[in-house]
Protein backbone atom coordinates (compact mmCIF):
# COMPACT_ATOMS: atom_id res chain seq x y z
CA UNK A 1 0.00 0.00 0.00
CA UNK A 2 2.85 2.34 0.83
CA UNK A 3 4.52 1.55 -2.49
CA UNK A 4 1.37 2.54 -4.39
CA UNK A 5 1.14 5.80 -2.45
CA UNK A 6 4.79 6.57 -3.20
CA UNK A 7 4.24 5.73 -6.88
CA UNK A 8 1.21 8.04 -6.99
CA UNK A 9 3.20 10.90 -5.42
CA UNK A 10 6.12 10.30 -7.80
CA UNK A 11 3.77 10.24 -10.81
CA UNK A 12 2.22 13.54 -9.76
CA UNK A 13 5.62 15.11 -9.24
CA UNK A 14 6.82 13.97 -12.69
CA UNK A 15 3.60 15.23 -14.31
CA UNK A 16 4.08 18.66 -12.72
CA UNK A 17 7.73 18.77 -13.82
CA UNK A 18 6.83 17.80 -17.39
CA UNK A 19 4.02 20.40 -17.42
CA UNK A 20 6.45 23.09 -16.23
CA UNK A 21 8.92 22.27 -19.02
CA UNK A 22 6.64 21.63 -22.01
CA UNK A 23 3.29 23.11 -20.97
CA UNK A 24 0.04 21.84 -19.54
CA UNK A 25 -1.73 21.13 -22.84
CA UNK A 26 1.25 19.23 -24.24
CA UNK A 27 1.46 17.21 -21.03
CA UNK A 28 -2.24 16.32 -21.24
CA UNK A 29 -1.79 15.38 -24.90
CA UNK A 30 1.10 13.08 -23.99
CA UNK A 31 -0.92 11.49 -21.19
CA UNK A 32 -3.73 10.78 -23.67
CA UNK A 33 -1.46 9.67 -26.52
CA UNK A 34 0.67 7.25 -24.45
CA UNK A 35 -2.15 4.76 -23.66
CA UNK A 36 -3.40 4.83 -27.26
CA UNK A 37 0.06 4.13 -28.65
CA UNK A 38 0.74 1.60 -25.90
CA UNK A 39 -2.44 -0.37 -26.56
CA UNK A 40 -1.62 -0.48 -30.27
CA UNK A 41 1.92 -1.74 -29.56
CA UNK A 42 0.71 -4.35 -27.04
CA UNK A 43 -1.90 -5.57 -29.52
CA UNK A 44 0.69 -5.87 -32.26
CA UNK A 45 3.14 -7.75 -30.05
CA UNK A 46 0.31 -9.91 -28.72
CA UNK A 47 -0.53 -11.13 -32.22
CA UNK A 48 3.14 -11.94 -32.83
CA UNK A 49 3.21 -13.80 -29.52
CA UNK A 50 0.08 -15.74 -30.50
CA UNK A 51 1.83 -16.87 -33.70
CA UNK A 52 4.85 -18.01 -31.66
CA UNK A 53 2.61 -19.97 -29.27
CA UNK A 54 0.86 -21.62 -32.21
CA UNK A 55 4.12 -22.59 -33.92
CA UNK A 56 5.54 -23.95 -30.65
CA UNK A 57 2.44 -26.06 -30.09
CA UNK A 58 2.51 -27.27 -33.70
CA UNK A 59 6.12 -28.37 -33.20
CA UNK A 60 5.06 -30.38 -30.14
CA UNK A 61 6.75 -28.11 -27.60
CA UNK A 62 5.47 -26.51 -24.44
CA UNK A 63 5.09 -22.73 -24.81
CA UNK A 64 6.24 -21.83 -21.28
CA UNK A 65 8.43 -18.95 -22.45
CA UNK A 66 5.60 -17.61 -24.56
CA UNK A 67 3.20 -17.80 -21.62
CA UNK A 68 5.55 -15.73 -19.48
CA UNK A 69 5.96 -13.27 -22.37
CA UNK A 70 2.17 -13.04 -22.55
CA UNK A 71 2.01 -12.25 -18.85
CA UNK A 72 4.69 -9.58 -19.25
CA UNK A 73 2.78 -8.08 -22.19
CA UNK A 74 -0.33 -7.99 -20.01
CA UNK A 75 1.63 -6.15 -17.31
CA UNK A 76 3.04 -3.76 -19.93
CA UNK A 77 -0.45 -3.05 -21.26
CA UNK A 78 -1.75 -2.35 -17.77
CA UNK A 79 1.16 -0.02 -17.02
CA UNK A 80 0.61 1.83 -20.29
CA UNK A 81 -3.11 2.32 -19.62
CA UNK A 82 -2.53 3.80 -16.16
CA UNK A 83 -1.97 7.52 -16.66
CA UNK A 84 1.53 8.56 -15.75
CA UNK A 85 5.00 8.89 -17.13
CA UNK A 86 6.80 6.48 -14.78
CA UNK A 87 4.37 3.61 -15.35
CA UNK A 88 4.30 4.43 -19.07
CA UNK A 89 8.09 4.27 -19.28
CA UNK A 90 8.19 0.91 -17.49
CA UNK A 91 5.41 -0.37 -19.76
CA UNK A 92 7.24 0.77 -22.88
CA UNK A 93 10.44 -0.87 -21.63
CA UNK A 94 8.59 -4.16 -21.20
CA UNK A 95 7.57 -3.96 -24.87
CA UNK A 96 11.22 -4.07 -25.94
CA UNK A 97 12.17 -7.72 -26.62
CA UNK A 98 15.60 -7.60 -24.89
CA UNK A 99 14.06 -6.17 -21.72
CA UNK A 100 11.23 -8.70 -21.85
CA UNK A 101 13.72 -11.56 -22.34
CA UNK A 102 15.71 -10.40 -19.31
CA UNK A 103 12.54 -10.06 -17.21
CA UNK A 104 11.36 -13.48 -18.39
CA UNK A 105 14.65 -15.14 -17.44
CA UNK A 106 14.59 -13.50 -14.01
CA UNK A 107 10.98 -14.57 -13.51
CA UNK A 108 11.61 -18.18 -14.59
CA UNK A 109 14.78 -18.40 -12.51
CA UNK A 110 13.03 -17.16 -9.38
CA UNK A 111 10.07 -19.43 -10.09
CA UNK A 112 12.34 -22.45 -10.50
CA UNK A 113 14.04 -21.69 -7.16
CA UNK A 114 10.79 -21.27 -5.25
CA UNK A 115 8.66 -24.04 -6.63
CA UNK A 116 8.42 -26.80 -9.15
CA UNK A 117 5.67 -26.20 -11.67
CA UNK A 118 4.32 -28.99 -13.76
CA UNK A 119 2.20 -28.67 -16.86
CA UNK A 120 -0.03 -31.61 -17.61
CA UNK A 121 -0.69 -32.22 -21.25
CA UNK A 122 -3.58 -34.58 -21.83
CA UNK A 123 -3.01 -36.74 -24.89
CA UNK A 124 -4.86 -39.91 -24.00
CA UNK A 125 -2.28 -41.16 -21.52
CA UNK A 126 -1.24 -37.84 -20.06
CA UNK A 127 2.25 -36.46 -20.45
CA UNK A 128 3.80 -34.41 -17.67
CA UNK A 129 6.29 -31.69 -18.50
CA UNK A 130 8.45 -30.01 -15.86
CA UNK A 131 9.17 -26.33 -16.52
CA UNK A 132 12.76 -26.60 -15.27
CA UNK A 133 14.12 -28.94 -17.92
CA UNK A 134 11.13 -29.17 -20.26
CA UNK A 135 11.69 -32.90 -20.48
CA UNK A 136 8.56 -34.91 -20.91
CA UNK A 137 7.84 -38.31 -19.53
CA UNK A 138 4.85 -40.53 -19.92
CA UNK A 139 2.79 -41.45 -16.92
CA UNK A 140 2.43 -45.20 -16.83
CA UNK A 141 -0.94 -45.35 -15.17
CA UNK A 142 -3.77 -43.10 -16.33
CA UNK A 143 -5.68 -41.23 -13.69
CA UNK A 144 -8.91 -42.84 -12.62
CA UNK A 145 -12.12 -41.00 -11.91
CA UNK A 146 -13.60 -41.25 -8.44
CA UNK A 147 -16.13 -44.12 -8.20
CA UNK A 148 -19.07 -41.74 -7.93
CA UNK A 149 -18.18 -40.14 -11.28
CA UNK A 150 -17.48 -43.36 -13.27
CA UNK A 151 -21.06 -43.90 -14.52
Amino acid sequence: MLALLLLFIAELWVMVQVAVHIGVLDTIALLVLMPVLGIWLVKRQGFALFRRVHSTLEAGGVPHRELVDGFLLLVAGFLLIVPGFITGAVGLLLLLPPVRIAARSLFLRSLAKRTSMTFRIVDGVGRRVDIRDVASRDITEPRRLPPELER
